[in-house]
């Protein structure tokens, strides 16, 4: 194909001969030919280094599938993924600045495998804060949601089981107007794609009252929380939490 090429341009530049065997090509004709002549040997390459690419990733891929394969179909049964969800007992009101009264509910969030070890898995977080003292339809006093990609942020490890997610959530509009506050926390594994809930209800100290003692900090947990990632906008769900589910 090349050499019938090059024989095509050889004759456009000796030209067609015709009466005193003159050339029947301009120059400015013979140049255009010549650059799409050129511009096509390019685009061939360029063909050529693509097509090599698409088998190296098809060759990738195929080595890929065959790995899975040998693996089986319960290859997840192999690895560490998880099966429920916690709330770590210290998770309640939280004074952040220095005024009377909580300002916010800290919420330690720990994600459980099958052996029972805590466990940094990535998923979506949505926390929502309910006074159930309220009015059904006022009972949901602030919801707060961390994307997978704010998670890594809020989580601390450590030794005897203290690993957890530390996720903060300050009051929307003000402290609310009774002290025990039912929190449910919602995990969503990108491992998995299922959904895990946790629910505990919280004490809350709030202004002008007596600060309720806390309990002795355990081992698993610090006593103060990390800044949290921007909770995403108040909204209500579907359902709230009865008194019954919260206990």
């Amino acid at each position: 194909m090349k050499r019938v090429t090059l024989q095509m341009v050889a004759m456009i530049v000796l030209g067609v001969c015709t009466g005193g065997c003159e050339p029947t090509v301009s120059t400015e004709k013979f140049d255009r030919l010549n650059q799409q002549w050129i511009d096509s040997q390019r685009e061939s390459r360029d063909l050529t280094r693509r097509y090599q690419e698409l088998e190296e990733t098809v060759g990738r891929q195929n080595e890929q599938i065959a790995i899975l394969q040998n693996l089986g179909d319960k290859r997840l049964e192999k690895l560490f993924y998880v099966t429920s969800l916690e709330m770590g007992r210290r998770s309640g009101g939280v004074d952040k600045v220095g005024q009377d009264g909580d300002d916010a509910v800290i919420v330690y969030l720990q994600p459980v495998d099958a052996d029972g070890h805590v466990i940094k898995a990535a998923g979506d977080v949505t926390v929502q804060l309910y006074d159930l003292a309220n009015p059904p339809a006022e009972n949901l006093i602030g919801e707060f949601h961390w994307p997978v990609e704010e998670m890594g942020k809020t989580w601390a490890g450590g030794f005897l089981g203290s690993s957890h997610f530390s996720l903060l959530c300050p009051w929307p509009a003000g402290p609310p107007a009774h002290n025990q506050i039912t929190v449910r926390a919602t995990f969503t594994d990108y491992l998995t794609g299922k959904t895990f809930t946790a629910q505990k209800i919280v004490s809350v100290h709030l202004p002008g009252a007596a600060p309720t003692p806390a309990p002795p900090a355990p081992e698993s947990e610090p006593a103060s929380a990390p800044t949290p990632a921007s909770p995403a906008t108040q909204s209500q769900p579907a359902s709230a939490p009865s008194s019954e589910q919260a206990n």
